[in-house]
């Protein structure tokens, strides 16, 4: 009887050799998230200074990637980390919050987002050429600044076919202002008073990251967070409309420049140009609507959120990883103004819009 053999599939081996190579970076971000979650559990951080083991987790990873020398080897477990387990956690975040309290922000909180959003990109292109600055580095930079920082400033790059400094200057310039961000805002609310309600939606309607939104929040209790988080994810999904619209501009970019870059954002092409669809986002409020909808045990829904916790923790330990101060000093002096002044507009126009509209109470 001749021997049945079962042939292997191509895609067997890269992705054996892609698990492999990103196992050093996740010890590495096993550790920090380790240290960041016992530090969380000392009198000093939990009482004393309360800090969220998120925070603290970034702290860690900040001081450890700019204080050591890390192999080369872990950086891609810690992209990892940052970028696919980020939206993993953020997915799971959808199991803190109901259709109930979505429907709770409100039509003007959904409005105000989108309007800080729009304004945001409109005065950092007229700001941008006020000071000289090439519009497509000034578009990829209110493009990260008021949708979703990174994922943003690739997906637009992907349409517009902007050069690697362009692109290398914005994702620098959210990540730095965005990381301040993080501290600043739980310190102006406590200094302002802020009730939970504004500060979620101030939170998610300015700061850059999905992940800064998530450290920011961390301060609130978990309801609140999942406002920030729902709020965030309303600016996330704008990257769609965004995207289709400038897709009709011609940019006058080869087809090599642009494959280029779409290849680099994992986008899909359609009609010559690319849109991304923030699949995590929707998967976001699918965890919502199973939340809303479906029976589920204090258990289940305990270690649901419990599970979240750590993860989101272990995405935090990877941004602050990945934060360089080094590439942050590289953006430039009139970059580094356009990006804060880009990122102070957004924080005051939303937190104005809030009080305008009296939507916090």
């Amino acid at each position: 009887m001749p021997a049945i053999s079962i042939p292997k599939t191509q895609d067997s081996k890269p992705a054996a050799d892609k698990a492999l190579a990103v196992l050093p970076g996740l010890l590495v971000v096993a550790l920090v998230t380790t240290a960041g979650m016992l530090l969380q559990g000392t009198e000093l951080f939990s009482r004393i200074i309360p800090m969220s083991s998120l925070i603290l987790a970034i702290l860690v990873g900040i001081a450890l990637a700019n204080v050591l020398p890390l192999p080369a080897s872990t950086r891609p477990g810690i992209k990892f980390a940052a970028k696919t387990i980020l939206r993993l956690a953020v997915i799971f975040l959808g199991f803190k919050l109901s259709v109930g309290q979505i429907i709770g922000i409100g039509p003007e909180a959904m409005a105000s987002a989108l309007f800080g959003s729009t304004m945001v990109i409109l005065f950092t292109l007229w700001l941008g050429r006020r000071m000289g600055i090439p519009t497509k580095r000034a578009l990829l930079l209110g493009s990260g600044v008021a949708v979703c920082g990174a994922a943003a400033v690739a997906a637009v790059d992907g349409v517009i076919g902007g050069e690697e400094e362009d692109t290398a200057f914005a994702i620098s310039a959210v990540t730095l202002f965005g990381t301040i961000y993080i501290f600043l805002y739980p310190a102006i609310r406590v200094l302002a008073g802020m009730p939970n309600l504004f500060f979620a939606l101030w939170a998610g309607s300015s700061i850059h990251e999905v992940a800064q939104v998530a450290a920011a929040s961390a301060v609130l209790p978990d309801a609140f967070r999942g406002i920030a988080a729902t709020v965030k994810m309303i600016r996330v999904l704008f990257i769609v409309p965004l995207t289709l619209i400038l897709s009709f501009i011609p940019w006058g970019d080869s087809a090599e420049t642009e494959e280029a870059a779409l290849a680099s954002s994992g986008q899909a092409k359609r009609g010559g140009k690319g849109v991304s669809v923030p699949w995590f986002a929707l998967l976001f409020f699918v965890a919502v609507l199973i939340n809303s909808f479906v029976p589920m045990s204090g258990t289940a829904h305990g270690g649901l959120a419990g599970f979240d916790t750590w993860i989101m923790t272990a995405a935090m330990a990877g941004l602050g990883l990945d934060i360089r101060f080094k590439a942050l000093a590289k953006i430039g002096l009139r970059a580094a103004v356009l990006g804060a002044v880009s990122s102070v507009f957004l924080s005051v126009v939303s937190a104005a819009s809030i009080a305008i509209l009296r939507i916090h109470q």
